[in-house]
């Protein structure tokens, strides 16, 4: 019986206060229009999402609260223009209830997502003015594009969680390609959502790996749901043997919990996507370069993939497993539910008889963030995308005042000190000898000057080239100055190397003498794994061999291209077009491909689409000039109001914002399709996720230090954060060409090799436009 005074024809049960207490209540709801179907409810599921506003947890629930948002019923009335159902029909109700039906979004069929915010199907405002009312009632009116058909002989009671929890987990599977045979997929949780992710999986064909803290849902993991491995993930020894194992990794788990442990699970290019607020998010963006990795949110789906899903589980036999209670017993139910005490989702015969619920999993971790890395290869190649070198770290400032301090004590300036080392400046140390030339570090100093030494011999499939130019990145500060504490000294750095081809291997078929061609970031690569094979060698299993200071395949140390010579594999060379300025070239063998490889990767070349660029260095830059060039609309964002002019009258960026201007941003919000992050260094990013449309997307290509934000940033818009380092060969050879073919071409200030520490310097106090690239050919004699 409802309470007295209240009256109307629909009898649901509701909250009235806080408490979250639910008892019957009786209620109008809107008139039948053109459009609507009326529908008598059977079934509905109970959410966590149902605690959450009953009881007030969000600060905005309006009293009475009918809670309910995985509703199944029957069609008892329908419209004069429905076209889609007919009475008798079973038909199913999520998440939302209204649309514009206007933006982007809702033309797209992610009405989810809808620019004027969709109507959700309770405790939001409805078309009549009143606050819209869930299903835990007995029947409710809907808009049919809103409705889903539930085919013939799949049970009511078991569609109801399709319409919350499956779609939850099976519109990002989707999203993100999780539906590919054979490929690995981890589920961190195994409640109402995460069983579902598990079902899906095995029906996609995936490997599938669950992560519980309980170890006694092991059995109902791999026995009951099909699981293939199954993990306690307060083991450390365990999660940390299957670091680099998964294609893909899903997040059901709500509540705080780290996710670094996860991101060193991934494989590269792998994607970990969480479906639960997590609160806040926590890891360094190393974890994420390493790799090119990406962590993602998802909430629901568009109507598109809910009627999809729903046939999907039809035709595959997919059935949530649920608990039915009667609806007398949803307070108990509800307080279970907040105990993680059901498997996995309650669900009813009527609105006076049982129902449907979920449980999400809850861990609370604390976050843990690296020290340090202490070899390349776990850095992988995420530390040669720090180069921008107006937007690097500097050193510290122990390393500074050394410096200066040895230069001080000779009467030195920077230019002076290095031609000061010899008489000759051409000549080698004292014990150094070779017939190639080149200036290296000695010591942590990072003080570089001439050296001698011997590269290898030319093998079949080599190239001997001839350096006329060679970049300088901020790689090039970082291990000449050991900040990485795994320099091997003496280090000749440079990798951004141009030159002539004057001898070939016997076996080289890619080019010929005096071919003008660039090496990039490795020199050599295991050709062999999947991703040698995909042309991704740079994030090759094995690890790459890097151009300078990695161990080349005699046994000794690389050295890179601040040198008159270099041995290469052919496969790692790229043909220059004729007519392509060679200084110019070489900063597009790492600055160019760090920006054009994700820009590639994550459609950000879509004409007519919104970019933003943070940060105008040597990276900064090319983005812009990338991004212009694929009809890109530019905004540039930049802590220098100096640097306004450039980047719209010399760049040809439509907006210039000052990022510390807290007007400017906000003005932006859901504004940009994409943003590629190119400022190294740390800052915040949350400003920069609020500026995302929805599905938008973060690339981080710089060393940025901790990520942190909360999860709803991510989740509120679906969007995702990645991080990006150079690109693979095919990748290298076709920005090249793009180059060549679009007149782009990198600015770049041209210097002498005798000046090198000099330019150092500056690039470490970032005055430079945008690169320096030194004249190997005239000034290493």
């Amino acid at each position: 019986m409802a309470r007295e005074g209240e009256k109307g024809d629909c009898i649901g049960w509701a909250a009235r206060d806080a408490s979250g207490v639910l008892s019957p209540y009786k209620f109008n709801r809107r008139p039948l229009g053109n459009d609507d179907i009326s529908i008598k409810i059977t079934h509905c599921g109970v959410c966590y999402a149902d605690v959450l506003w009953t009881r007030n947890q969000h600060h905005d629930s309006n009293y009475p609260l009918v809670p309910g948002h995985e509703i199944v019923g029957v069609v008892t009335d329908a419209g004069a223009s429905v076209a889609c159902f007919k009475t008798g029909d079973i038909v199913g109700v999520g998440t939302y209830v209204n649309s514009c039906r206007e933006c982007e979004y809702c033309n797209a069929c992610t009405e989810h997502h809808c620019a004027k915010g969709a109507t959700w199907t309770f405790n939001s405002i409805d078309i009549d003015g009143t606050f819209t009312k869930g299903g835990y009632s007995s029947y409710i009116v809907v808009h049919q594009r809103y409705c889903f058909l539930i085919p013939e002989g799949y049970p009511p009671a078991m569609a109801a969680p399709l319409l919350c929890a499956g779609i939850t987990v099976y519109s990002p599977m989707k999203h993100y390609n999780m539906n590919q045979p054979g490929k690995s997929l981890g589920v961190v949780g195994l409640g109402g959502l995460g069983h579902m992710a598990v079902k899906f999986a095995k029906s996609f064909g995936l490997n599938v790996t669950v992560f519980s803290t309980s170890a006694s849902k092991e059995e109902e993991a791999i026995e009951i749901l099909g699981a293939d491995k199954f993990v306690i993930s307060s083991d450390k020894q365990q999660m940390q043997s299957l670091t680099k194992s998964l294609d893909f990794i899903i997040d059901t788990a709500s509540g705080k919990h780290p996710l670094d442990a996860y991101v060193t699970m991934l494989k590269p290019h792998g994607v970990l996507v969480f479906v639960g607020s997590i609160g806040e998010v926590r890891l360094q963006s190393l974890d994420l370069l390493h790799g090119s990795k990406a962590i993602a949110a998802s909430a629901v789906g568009g109507t598109k993939d809910i009627q999809e899903m729903i046939e999907f589980c039809a035709a595959n036999k997919i059935y949530p497993q649920i608990e039915m209670i009667h609806v007398q017993d949803i307070n108990e139910a509800l307080d279970r539910l907040v105990n993680k005490d059901v498997k996995y989702r309650f669900s009813s015969w009527s609105w006076t008889r049982n129902w449907t619920g979920v449980v999400r999993g809850r861990r609370l971790e604390q976050a843990r963030v690296f020290e340090k890395l202490v070899r390349w290869n776990l850095l992988g190649a995420g530390a040669w995308a720090c180069c921008a070198g107006a937007n690097a770290q500097v050193k510290s400032t122990r390393e500074q005042a050394m410096h200066k301090a040895r230069a001080a004590d000779h009467g030195w300036n920077s230019r002076s000190l290095l031609l000061l080392v010899s008489k000759d400046s051409a000549m080698a140390g004292e014990g150094e000898k070779g017939d190639c030339i080149g200036w290296a570090a000695r010591d942590e100093s990072g003080i570089l000057s001439p050296y001698k030494f011997n590269r290898r011999s030319l093998g079949n499939d080599d190239v001997f080239i001839k350096i006329t130019h060679c970049g300088v990145c901020y790689a090039d500060v970082i291990w000449t100055r050991n900040q990485l504490h795994d320099s091997n000294y003496p280090l000749v750095p440079g990798h951004e190397i141009v030159g002539v081809i004057t001898e070939a291997g016997a076996s080289v078929t890619c080019f010929k003498t005096g071919d003008l061609v660039g090496v990039g970031t490795y020199v050599n690569s295991c050709r062999e794994c999947e991703y040698c094979n995909a042309h991704t060698e740079h994030l090759c299993a094995k690890g790459a061999t890097r151009t300078f200071n990695s161990s080349d395949i005699d046994g000794t140390f690389t050295k890179g291209g601040y040198s008159s010579y270099i041995v290469v594999h052919q496969r790692y060379c790229f043909l220059i077009p004729e007519g392509y300025p060679p200084a110019m070239a070489a900063p597009l063998l790492c600055a160019g491909i760090t920006v054009y490889s994700p820009m590639k990767r994550y459609h950000m070349n879509q004409p007519g689409k919104s970019l933003g660029v943070i940060g105008l260095g040597g990276l900064g830059h090319m983005a812009v000039k990338f991004a212009k060039s694929f009809g890109l609309n530019v905004t540039v964002f930049s802590t220098s109001a100096s640097k306004q002019e450039e980047a719209l009258q010399i760049l040809g960026a439509d907006k210039f914002v000052i990022s510390s201007d807290k007007q400017q941003m906000q003005s932006l919000t859901k504004s940009l399709d994409f943003i590629i992050d190119t400022a190294s260094g740390k800052h915040p990013l949350d400003a920069y996720i609020s500026i995302l449309k929805p599905h938008g997307i973060l690339v981080i290509v710089g060393a940025i230090g901790e990520v942190k934000l909360q999860s709803l940033d991510l989740i509120h818009g679906s969007k995702a954060i990645a991080a990006s380092a150079v690109g693979g060969t095919k990748d290298i050879q076709e920005m090249i060409d793009f180059c060549a073919a679009n007149k782009i071409y990198p600015q770049i200030e041209t210097i002498q090799i005798q000046d090198i520490n000099e330019a150092l310097d500056r690039l470490v106090n970032r005055d430079v436009k945008y690169r320096f690239v030194i004249d190997i050919e005239n000034s290493l004699k």
